[in-house]
C-alpha cells in the first residue's frame, strides 16, 4: 500500500485527482455543514441570481444585486450594499450524521442587526432562487453513491457469473456467456432506457434511487464477467488450485478465496473506471426525466431542471456549473484509474522522460573500424573482415529498457557495447546464461524490441543500416530477408488458423496475384523440404495437432517461404527432447548447405553450439566475454566465464559419481546496476582488484585494453 501511495504521488494528474476526489467525498459526507443552505431552500422570489461573493477592503462580502429586467433577469450591483461573510456562522439546524443537533455551517452571511440574513450565492442561484453550490453538494450524495453502489453490485455479479463460468466450463459456461451476450447485444443506454420505461414513472425519490441503481448494475456486469471468465479459466489449471480441489474445498470457496485474489488488481482498476460511467448513466436518465425525482437532487436532475428551462445560456452561464463538475469528476476517476492500471501493469506506462532522452540517439552514425576494434571484447579473434564486406555487422550495440520499479523509472542495460560480424552462409552461435542479453541482441537486428527500448550503435545488414529505418523500410527486411524462430513454437502460431491459412497469407503478402493452388503447392514443397510428411493433408491441421518439433520445422518453412537469407533461431531446441533437438540441428545444417542460409543460433548449451556453429560468441551481463571460431572457444577458451560454462557441461561417458559437474557460484548481475569492468568479476575465482575498473579487461586475456 505504501508503494501505491508513493506511486500516486509521483503522477501529478493522479495526485491532483485523488485530492479532488477526497475533497468531494468530504463534502458529500459533511454536506449539511459544508452547504450554507438546504437543497430546497429558495430566495429572491424565485429568480435566477449570479454569484454575489466578492473580496473587498472589508474582506469577503455578499454584494446585493438589483433586478433590472425580470424577463431576461439582468442584474446590477447595488452600490454600498453588502453583507459580511463569516465562517462557522449560525444557520438552519441539522443533525451531524443524523445524531448530534447543530446549527453551525462552514460559511455564510452574518445576520444584520435586525436579524435579517441576506443569501450568499457563491455559484449563483437557479430559476427558483435555490443556491447552486448547496444543491451540488447535496447532489453529490446521490450521484456518487449511485456510482459506487452500482459499481459494487455489478462487480459482485461479474465475479459470481464470470468465476462460475470460467471455473466449471462446459454447459455452465455456455449458458452464462449467452445470457451475458443478451445484455451486450443491445447498446447499454437503450437497454437502460427500456428497463426504466417499464417501471412506474411516478415513483418517489427513494424508489427511483433504488431502481436506477439496480438497473445500472444489471446492465454493467457482462463485460467485466467475460474478462474474468477468461482469467479464471486460465488460473484454475494452476497447481495450487488443483491442490485445493484435492482437499475437497467447495468450488465457490476456491473461486473467491484462491482465484479472485489473483486478479484483484484488475478488479480495482475496473471498479475505478466504471464509477464515472454509472454516474454519467444516472445523469442521462435524470436529464431525460427518468431519473431522480423531487425533492431529491442529483447532478443529473440539476442539469435537467436548470438547462431545460434556459432560453439563453449567455444570460445564465452559472447554471452550467453541474456540467463542469461532472466533467471534472469523470476526468479525476479516469486519471486515477490510469495510474492504478500503470501501477499494477507497468508495461502500459508511457515513459516521457525516456523518449525525450532516446529520440536524438536513433540512427547513430557507423563507427570506424579503428573505434570498433577498440571496443572488441576480451578474447576476441578478429576475422579480418571489414565492416563493408561483412554480411551482417554489429558495432557498439547498446540496448537500454526503461521500466517501472515501484515509483521510479529504472534503466535496464541489457546490451552494452556488443560488436560482431558474420559472413554469408555462416552459422554464428551465441551462448550464455539467462539474462546475458542474447535474445535482446538478436531481436535488435530485425528491430523487434518494444517501444520502451533505446537502441544505439550500428547494425548493418547487406550494406544497409537497420537502426533508424522507418516501419515501411523494416517491413521489406523482416521475414523477407531476416527470419526468426522462437523457443516456444506452440505460442508462435495463431491457434485459430490452420497451416493452409498461414502459408496462404504469407505467400499473398509476397505476391498478391498468386493463386491458391500455386501457394499450396509451394507450401507443400517447403513442408516436405523441412521433413513434414503427407504435406498436402497436414496443411489442413491446426497448431495443436502438431508436436513441438514439427512446429519448429513449420516455422523454418515459413521463413524459407519468404526467401529469408538470415535465420535467427532463438533457443529453438530448449523445449524439445534430445532426439528432436538433433533432428532440428541436422535440418538447419542441411538448409545452410543447400540454400547458403546464414544462421544465428542461440542456446544455453555450449556443447551443442560448439558442434554446430562456425563462430561463437559467449555473452554475460550484456557484454561479449569471448568470441572466435568454435574450435578456439571449445578447445582453447581464454575467458574464465567460458571455461566455467564448459566445466559445467556434462561430458559424454563420464558418470556423475566419478566427477561432479562444476557449479558457477552466485547469480547473473542485475542489468539495472551493471558492474564496472568485467561483469563476471563478482563470480570469478580469478578476480583481482583491477577487474572492477571500467578500463580493464580480464587479466587472463591480456589485462589492459
Amino acid at each position: 500500500m505504501k508503494q501505491l501511495f508513493e506511486y500516486i504521488k509521483s503522477r501529478p494528474l493522479a495526485r491532483v485527482s485523488v485530492i479532488f476526489l477526497c475533497i468531494l467525498y468530504l463534502f458529500m459526507i459533511c454536506a449539511e455543514f459544508i452547504a450554507p443552505y438546504s437543497a430546497t431552500q429558495s430566495f429572491e422570489e424565485g429568480s435566477f441570481h449570479p454569484c454575489n461573493l466578492e473580496l473587498s477592503s472589508h474582506g469577503l462580502v455578499a454584494r446585493e444585486y438589483r433586478v433590472l429586467n425580470r424577463t431576461s433577469f439582468s442584474y446590477a450591483k447595488v452600490k454600498g450594499l453588502y453583507h459580511k461573510v463569516g465562517f462557522f456562522v449560525k444557520g438552519s439546524e441539522y443533525k451531524i450524521f443524523g445524531l448530534i443537533p447543530c446549527s453551525r455551517h462552514l460559511f455564510g452571511v452574518k445576520p444584520s442587526k435586525n436579524g435579517e440574513v441576506y443569501p450568499l450565492f457563491i455559484l449563483g442561484a437557479d430559476n427558483l432562487g435555490r443556491d447552486m453550490f448547496s444543491r451540488m453538494v447535496y447532489g453529490s450524495r446521490i450521484s456518487l453513491t449511485i456510482g459506487f453502489v452500482a459499481s459494487f453490485i455489478s462487480l459482485v455479479l461479474a465475479m459470481l457469473f464470470g468465476g462460475i463460468a470460467g471455473y466449471f466450463g462446459g454447459i455452465t459456461d455456455w449458458a452464462i456467456m449467452r445470457f451475458s451476450e443478451f445484455f451486450m447485444l443491445i447498446p447499454a443506454l437503450y437497454l437502460i432506457l427500456f428497463l426504466r420505461s417499464l417501471l412506474n414513472a411516478n415513483m418517489d425519490s427513494g424508489q427511483s434511487y433504488m431502481v436506477i441503481t439496480l438497473i445500472l448494475s444489471l446492465v454493467g456486469w457482462p463485460s467485466t464477467a467475460r474478462t474474468l471468465r477468461g482469467m479464471v479459466h486460465s488460473i484454475k489449471r494452476e497447481e495450487f488450485v488443483q491442490n485445493a480441489r484435492l482437499e475437497k474445498i467447495p468450488a465457490l470457496v476456491i473461486i473467491f478465496k484462491y482465484i479472485i485474489p489473483q486478479i484483484s488488481s484488475l478488479l480495482i482498476v475496473s471498479t475505478t473506471l466504471s464509477v464515472p460511467g454509472f454516474i454519467m448513466s444516472e445523469t442521462t436518465l435524470s436529464y431525460l426525466g427518468l431519473g431522480i425525482s423531487d425533492p431529491a437532487v442529483s447532478w443529473g436532475s440539476m442539469i435537467n431542471r436548470e438547462i431545460s428551462t434556459l432560453s439563453n445560456l449567455k444570460n445564465f452561464p452559472w447554471l452550467l456549473n453541474p456540467v463542469w463538475l461532472l466533467l471534472l469528476v469523470t476526468l479525476a476517476f479516469n486519471f486515477f484509474g490510469d495510474a492504478l492500471r500503470d501501477f499494477f501493469d507497468p508495461y502500459h506506462v508511457v515513459f516521457r522522460r525516456f523518449k525525450k532522452r532516446a529520440s536524438p540517439l536513433r540512427g547513430r552514425a557507423l563507427r570506424t573500424s579503428a573505434v570498433a576494434s577498440s571496443l572488441a571484447p576480451c578474447g576476441t579473434r578478429d576475422s579480418g573482415a571489414t565492416v563493408s564486406d561483412a554480411f551482417l555487422s554489429v558495432r557498439d550495440l547498446n540496448v537500454t529498457f526503461s521500466v517501472r520499479r515501484g515509483v521510479n523509472n529504472v534503466f535496464i542495460h541489457s546490451v552494452r557495447g556488443v560488436s560482431f560480424e558474420m559472413e554469408k552462409g555462416q552459422i554464428l552461435g551465441i551462448v550464455g546464461e539467462s539474462g546475458s542479453g542474447k535474445s535482446v541482441t538478436t531481436s535488435s537486428i530485425p528491430a523487434l524490441l518494444p517501444s520502451n527500448a533505446e537502441v544505439t550503435g550500428s547494425i548493418i545488414f547487406e550494406g544497409q543500416e537497420i537502426i533508424g529505418l522507418s516501419n515501411s523500410a523494416l517491413r521489406k527486411i523482416r521475414g523477407k530477408k531476416i527470419g526468426m524462430i522462437f523457443q516456444e513454437s506452440s505460442r508462435a502460431f495463431d491457434p485459430l488458423q490452420n497451416m493452409k491459412s498461414v502459408f496462404l497469407e504469407t505467400f499473398r503478402n509476397l505476391d498478391p496475384d498468386i493463386s491458391e493452388e500455386d501457394a499450396l503447392k509451394k507450401a507443400a514443397d517447403l513442408l516436405e523440404e523441412v521433413g513434414i510428411g503427407d504435406a498436402r493433408n497436414r496443411l489442413k491441421n491446426f497448431p495443436h495437432q502438431f508436436s513441438g518439433g514439427q512446429l519448429q520445422r513449420i516455422g523454418i518453412a515459413l521463413s524459407l517461404a519468404q526467401g529469408c537469407q538470415l535465420l535467427i533461431a532463438d533457443e529453438p531446441t530448449t523445449a524439445l527432447d534430445v532426439t528432436i533437438q538433433a533432428q532440428i540441428i541436422d535440418l538447419l545444417s542441411a538448409l545452410r548447405k543447400s540454400r547458403n542460409l546464414s544462421i544465428i543460433f542461440i542456446s544455453h548449451n555450449i556443447e551443442l553450439v560448439g558442434r554446430f556453429s562456425d563462430k561463437m560468441i559467449v555473452m554475460y551481463g550484456g557484454k561479449i566475454m569471448e568470441s572466435g571460431t568454435s574450435d578456439q572457444i571449445m578447445n582453447h577458451p581464454s575467458h574464465p566465464y567460458t571455461q566455467a560454462l564448459l566445466s559445467a557441461s556434462p561430458k559424454f561417458g563420464t558418470h556423475y559419481s566419478k566427477e561432479r559437474l562444476f557449479s558457477i557460484p552466485g547469480r547473473v548481475t542485475d542489468p539495472a546496476h551493471p558492474e564496472p569492468g568485467c561483469p563476471f568479476a563478482p563470480r570469478c575465482s580469478f578476480k583481482i582488484d583491477e577487474c572492477s575498473k571500467s578500463d580493464y579487461d580480464c587479466h587472463k586475456c591480456g589485462g589492459k585494453k
